[in-house]
């Protein structure tokens, strides 16, 4: 793959920015340790194989699917403020991953944005605090769904070609209903059997890295 070729580049946040997948899967077990332990685990695998998706759509998956109650709005909430404030910490110390910086500066003339899961309000403070908001043209997030996200970024430009970095089922099918690229990145990943299998059938490429990507420059 030539990063050249692509004048778009959209990423997603967790396990292709920061190295939050494993610390956002702890949070979730944090604050739901009061819950009966087959329950928390549960949800846990069910939530390690679905990143990408909005902590709304999880919450709501948590409730509904594994306590198996009627949805409750303050329970909703309350699970989704205690998520929020661990995220919050979490990403004042998460490492960046690896490759990020040097292929955010050598990219300097290409259109970048981030389209993930998490909440947008949130994340647009961490890369303020993190000093990296500079480097994309917008930053998208949570409540509006990954799917609609990259589809309205390709819509600003179609007559660029498009890439989609991430590390995640859902970012591969963003790509596929917006009729883009889309590159793996696999060392962060928590679901990277399943996407291995994936690679094969969509033939999409893969990277275990963004270093790689900054050597192909």
């Amino acid at each position: 793959m030539k990063i050249n070729d692509y004048k778009v580049l959209i990423f997603d946040c967790d396990g292709v920015i920061f190295d939050t997948n494993k610390l956002k899967v702890l949070a979730f077990h944090k604050i739901l340790d009061n819950y009966d332990k087959s329950h928390v685990d549960q949800f846990l695998s069910y939530f390690s194989k679905n990143f990408g998706k909005s902590r709304y759509i999880h919450v709501r998956h948590f409730i509904e699917n594994i306590l198996k109650i009627p949805f409750d709005d303050r329970l909703y909430n309350q699970i989704l403020q205690d998520y929020s404030h661990e995220c919050q910490l979490l990403y004042k110390e998460a490492e960046i991953c690896f490759g990020v910086i040097d292929l955010l500066r050598i990219s300097e003339n290409h259109i970048k944005y981030i389209a993930s899961g998490s909440d947008q309000t949130e994340l647009r403070e961490v890369f303020k605090r993190r000093d990296l908001d500079h480097y994309f043209e917008s930053i998208f997030g949570s409540p509006i769904s990954k799917n609609d996200l990259v589809k309205d970024i390709c819509s600003n430009h179609p007559n660029d070609k498009i890439l989609m970095i991430g590390d995640a089922k859902a970012d591969l099918i963003a790509a596929k209903l917006c009729e883009i690229d889309f590159l793996y990145v696999s060392k962060y990943s928590m679901d990277n059997k399943n996407m291995k299998k994936l690679s094969r059938t969509e033939e999409f490429s893969t990277v275990i890295d963004l270093s790689e990507i900054v050597e192909s420059f």
